[in-house]
């Protein structure tokens, strides 16, 4: 196991529901904080005291309740870290008693507490990540240490008194022999200083770092599986962190952005242990604290993911070289488009990438850069990194050279167990309409001749709103949206270069936990799919090259 990666446990039973325990939780929050706020009824400080034993400052009350409905959140989230805070609470109830700061008759109601609390102590996997703790002690000392030099510099506070300063942080409203204002500051700072502890406690796990070149390796050799899918190859993006089954013969890709882990497409690998896989990457999210989530999950896998919420996003265009054929009213379009390119006295050819010079490489690199103009390279799920580095195994690049022998476009495909994907597609923008189309004939021809059983082109976002022709009201503005956002997102376009094709398509879906997740899952979703794709340092050798590619 790499340093700093989680653990992956066995799958265990769902445990009961803790809600109970974290409405219980939420109740006393608001017990404690509702009557310290002016207008509250008084009959609700009786109640409070059923909780508190003693009366609090105010600005305590409401920092401890804050700091509990925090608390009642991480016990919906089953974090062990809000487990312990329940009981440090307690304990310092029983304490309180014990030492005559409050009534006798607390005692059987706080030991029956902390009773049930040791009782459901094994329903908080999440444990705290240790750089969670460190950030957190790190913190609460450094809040220390600058409320007692703040004090004795500017609070009027003598050597003495320093002890009284950490009361102070507490709210407690203890007396300071210092200025009129530092109570109020101490106990803000101290409020402030509270929730920040609180919720660093019960975040989730920091991201993994991502799969060194040993794991990379192992991955590769299962993207050349034969029952790995098309979007399998983009499992060997050099940013991902992996997840295996217990037996090693399959593997999710993943990374972890705002708390959510992104699964991109299906585990790669034996069909039949890509059930364990998921199952395994579900098991690292319950004790990370993670929200799993999938982009670009297949139909026939989505019982795999348990009750889980799916949205179908698109689909995945795919052309079948043993069905395709230039033939036919119905390619007229794309025969058209080849013959154009022909009679400007384009030709091309098809090469390993790791093939190319490196003055080709250069000569193509130019062409991408004038393709993006300047833009960053972005994508997720069917986008590698490393273009033209040869880094990854078995890719492919189709090449377009006008008639003084210069590249003026190229594509790059990787391979997979099922066929060959459609990674990039890049074209100079003065060379001649049509060199896309003809790329991609070639390829299908390609793949024909070397036993490739499937090509996988672009992806059809929103296909079922733009292939559908009766379209009800919100449907009509759906449409309208995508058609006049297309100059800058390209899915309307996108779809009808593909539906040139007659292709097949295969949904794609995306999977998450819950509702409530939508938030940050859509934050991450945009920000892994538009984002600026973080490079990688180079490495230090390509990766060994699976033994099913280039039809070997």
């Amino acid at each position: 196991m790499q340093p700093g990666k989680p653990a992956v446990p066995p799958p265990a039973r769902p445990a009961p529901p803790v809600r109970p325990l974290a409405l219980a939780t939420a109740l006393v929050a608001v017990l404690i904080a509702v009557p310290a706020l002016s207008g509250s009824p008084h009959w609700l400080g009786g109640a409070s005291r059923l909780v508190t034993g003693s009366p609090l400052a105010p600005a305590h009350a409401i920092a401890l309740g804050l700091a509990l409905a925090l608390v009642a959140r991480g016990v919906l989230l089953l974090r062990r870290a809000a487990w312990y805070g329940l009981v440090v609470l307690v304990a310092l109830g029983l304490l309180a008693v014990v030492t005559g700061e409050d009534p006798l008759w607390r005692l059987p109601i706080l030991g029956a507490v902390l009773g049930g609390l040791w009782l459901e102590r094994d329903r908080f996997p999440v444990r705290p990540h240790p750089e969670r703790v460190r950030t957190a002690v790190k913190t609460g000392a450094l809040l220390v240490v600058a409320a007692i030099v703040g004090s004795l510099l500017f609070g009027g506070v003598s050597v003495r008194s320093v002890g009284a300063v950490a009361a102070g942080l507490g709210s407690t409203g203890a007396p300071l022999d210092g200025a009129s204002w530092l109570s109020g500051a101490l106990g803000v700072a101290g409020a402030a200083g509270l929730l920040v502890l609180v919720t660093t406690l019960l975040a989730p796990d920091p991201a993994p770092p991502p799969g060194d070149e040993p794991e990379r390796r192992r991955v590769a050799g299962l993207v050349a599986h034969p029952g790995s899918d098309t979007l399998a190859p983009f499992a060997l993006r050099r940013d991902k962190a992996y997840v295996f089954s217990a037996d090693g013969r399959a593997a999710i890709g993943y990374r972890v952005l705002f708390g959510v882990a992104v699964a991109g497409g299906d585990p790669v690998g034996d069909p039949a242990s890509r059930t364990d896989a998921v199952r395994a990457f579900l098991a690292m999210c319950r004790t990370t604290g993670w929200r799993p989530a999938v982009l670009g999950a297949s139909e026939e896998l989505l019982p795999a993911w348990g009750p889980c919420r799916t949205i179908g996003f698109g689909d995945e265009v795919i052309v079948r070289p043993g069905e395709f054929a230039l033939s036919g009213r119905r390619m007229r379009n794309v025969r058209q488009a080849v013959k154009r390119t022909e009679n400007a006295g384009v030709t091309s050819r098809i090469v390993p990438e790791r093939e190319l010079t490196p003055a080709l490489r250069e000569q193509l690199l130019d062409v991408a850069s004038r393709s993006l103009d300047g833009a960053a390279e972005r994508g997720f799920s069917m986008n590698l990194d490393e273009l033209l580095t040869g880094y990854h195994p078995g890719a492919i690049v189709a090449i377009a050279y006008d008639e003084d022998k210069e590249p003026i476009a190229f594509q790059r495909y990787v391979t997979a167990g099922q066929g060959v994907s459609l990674d990039a597609m890049r074209r100079s923008p003065g060379g001649p309409n049509g060199v896309n189309e003809r790329l991609i004939v070639e390829m299908i021809e390609y793949a024909a001749e070397h036993g490739h059983g499937a090509v996988s082109l672009n992806f059809a976002a929103f296909r079922g709103l733009l292939d559908n022709d009766e379209r009800g009201l919100l449907e009509k503005a759906g449409y309208q949206a995508l058609h006049l956002l297309d100059p800058w997102i390209a899915v309307e376009s996108l779809y009808l270069f593909n539906k040139k094709f007659r292709p097949s398509y295969k949904p794609r879906n995306v999977v998450f936990r819950s509702w409530s997740d939508i938030a940050p899952l859509a934050a991450a979703l945009l920000t892994l799919e538009f984002g600026r794709t973080r490079p990688a340092l180079p490495a230090a050798e390509p990766l060994t090259e699976p033994v099913h590619h280039l039809g070997r």
